[in-house]
């Protein structure tokens, strides 16, 4: 089993594993129009504009707030023998692991669209790194040549992603990789936020933007403060 070592994503990964148990797991969705009405998305990565037969890429690539990496990586476009129905981007060796990482913090919305390159229906094991934790899934997507099967998540308040890692599993060996030559490929992966993200579990939503009560209780701070300030001025006048 092969990792790719980025420090400071590491001891990131480290930390977040060692935290408690989290409160719940992602809100999951398989319709794209659901997920995206539960936030908004701040980045949409495709690779449309590679070209439609094969090309190989390195084993690290960067777009945007995400880097991908692979061993190395490759666009599978419609025009080559695996005929995906739109431009995949997949792992050249098939028995590593494909990963991502978010270069940003504060993206509480992960989503992609995912084929089988293969065309088997196999089944791909896929975890999630948050800043708190991290969450696995077995994932089964559509054949490449046929559709896309798209995966959404949305963590709980006060988690944001950290990364990601996907690599195809022998169902009866314990989620263990399989040697099996199969290949799964990915687009329209998107990071967002479903509102201003905060920094720890006891943030409530929309944490940072004062409920109407905040707004009354700060503006009588405010008035207080000015009427003491002004009850000083008067006072040092007097000397």
């Amino acid at each position: 089993m092969k990792f790719v070592s980025v420090a400071a994503v590491a001891g990131a990964l480290a930390l977040s594993l060692t935290t408690a148990a989290h409160a719940a797991f992602p809100t999951f969705y398989t319709n794209a129009s659901d997920f995206h009405a539960a936030g908004t998305i701040a980045q949409s990565t495709n690779f449309d504009g590679y070209s439609p037969d094969l090309t190989i890429l390195g084993a690290s690539e960067t777009f945007g707030q995400l880097t991908l990496l692979g061993d190395p990586l490759a666009v599978v476009g419609p025009d080559f023998i695996l005929h995906p129905v739109r431009n995949l981007i997949t792992n050249a060796d098939p028995s590593q692991y494909t990963q991502g990482l978010v270069g940003q913090t504060g993206y509480n919305m992960l989503g992609f669209s995912m084929a089988d390159l293969a065309g088997y229906g196999e089944q791909v094991f896929v975890e999630l790194f948050t800043n708190v934790t991290s969450y696995a899934y077995g994932l089964y997507p559509g054949a490449a040549p046929e559709n896309l099967s798209f995966y959404g998540f949305v963590v709980p308040d006060g988690e944001y992603f950290l990364g990601f890692q996907m690599n195809r599993t022998d169902v009866d060996g314990n989620f263990e990789q399989t040697p099996i030559d199969q290949r799964f490929g990915l687009t329209d992966i998107e990071l967002g936020t479903t509102a201003v993200p905060c920094s720890t579990r006891v943030c409530v939503p929309g944490d940072g933007v004062p409920e109407p009560t905040g707004w009354v209780l700060m503006i009588l701070g405010f008035a207080f403060a000015g009427a003491t300030l002004r009850a000083r001025r008067a006072v040092l006048a007097g000397f």
